[in-house]
């Protein structure tokens, strides 16, 4: 807990930034209103926690639906094969393409609500690359044209990212899990 590793009691002088989503929000305003009570009145922020508001995620459905371990296909897992990863996003990532090459091509996609878009902005590291998808994407022609161009691209960064995350956590031991379980002070 974090009394535990910040050494925290009714004298401590410790500040801590905490990440939350924005539908926390209520609780946070509650607990500003309340935890300067709780420290003592020299305290770093004045007994007044900081946050850092995040932006949701959006689940492969689309903006309607639910990240939700329970619903397999609403998310890309750390421990998803790349033949998950690939069947997950060209099945159920949820696209802002058109209905029809013609229409692509006439009206392009809406970015806002594309998944496979919205998931690049968060893993793809080039920007420049990431400006070239949005805007071939949002008008119908370049390279990335298509849908299914656009989620293919999602694919390979996926496959890469999650691809590295399994060859580390590999190398994790017993040992090294009990080290960091150790309830320490930092």
């Amino acid at each position: 807990s974090f009394p535990t590793v910040l050494e925290a009691g009714s004298d401590s002088q410790h500040c801590c930034l905490i990440p939350c989503a924005i539908d926390q929000d209520p609780y946070f305003r509650m607990t500003r209103d309340i935890a300067h009570k709780l420290v003592p009145k020299n305290h770093g922020l004045g007994g007044k926690p900081a946050l850092i508001h995040s932006k949701f995620f959006p689940p492969l459905q689309g903006a309607t639906g639910k990240m939700s371990s329970s619903d397999e296909n609403s998310a890309i897992f750390l421990t998803d094969t790349p033949e998950q990863i690939e069947k997950k996003i060209k099945n159920h990532a949820f696209s802002g393409g058109q209905n029809t090459k013609e229409l692509q091509q006439q009206l392009g996609a809406n970015l806002e609500v594309d998944v496979s878009y919205q998931w690049l902005k968060f893993f793809m590291e080039d920007d420049e690359e990431l400006e070239k998808i949005g805007k071939d994407y949002a008008s119908g022609s370049g390279e990335f044209w298509s849908t299914g161009k656009v989620k293919q691209r999602l694919i390979d960064v996926l496959k890469e990212l999650v691809g590295a995350h399994q060859q580390r956590r590999a190398k994790i031991t017993d040992e090294d899990v009990r080290k960091w379980m150790t309830e320490r002070s930092i």
